[in-house]
């Protein structure tokens, strides 16, 4: 994972700080859930969304409904150290996480959306109960 002063120093170039919301999928004595596994985000604040693995297992973080919802600036992908090696910049619509890992998805909410699916798409994940809501309110982002 990154270095939080590190990476709010890069952000403020880029712009506002992100309001950070963490999330475990699955935990650490292999319970198959979400971690909360309720999300709430508002239109027009800008998130990261730090999405951690600390099971044994792969699993998925996968909502179509919130993905297009949403703007993403950049998923990061950082080593054991904790050095960014990856970012990704477009529409992203699931994210795999193996185990130990961790991802930060930068994004702003730009449409309103109540009770959006998330689950884990991992063979038989969903069934034994890796799911979750997602809640998009607020109004209309960037207005005058």
């Amino acid at each position: 994972m990154l270095c939080a002063t590190t990476l709010w120093a890069g952000e403020k170039r880029h712009g506002p700080k992100a309001i950070e919301v963490k999330v475990s999928l699955g935990t650490a004595d292999e319970e198959m859930k979400f971690v909360p596994d309720t999300l709430s985000f508002e239109r027009g604040k800008y998130y990261k969304l730090v999405l951690h693995n600390p099971s044994s297992d792969d699993h998925y973080f996968t909502s179509d409904s919130f993905a297009t919802r949403i703007f993403t600036r950049k998923v990061e992908i950082a080593d054991a150290s904790g050095k960014t090696v990856t970012e990704i910049h477009g529409a992203v619509n699931d994210i795999e996480l193996k185990p130990g890992a961790t991802v930060e998805w930068f994004f702003y909410p730009m449409t309103k959306g109540r009770n959006l699916k998330l689950y884990c798409h991992k063979d038989g994940h969903e069934q034994q109960g890796m799911v979750g809501t997602i809640n998009i309110s607020g109004p209309p982002p960037f207005t005058k």
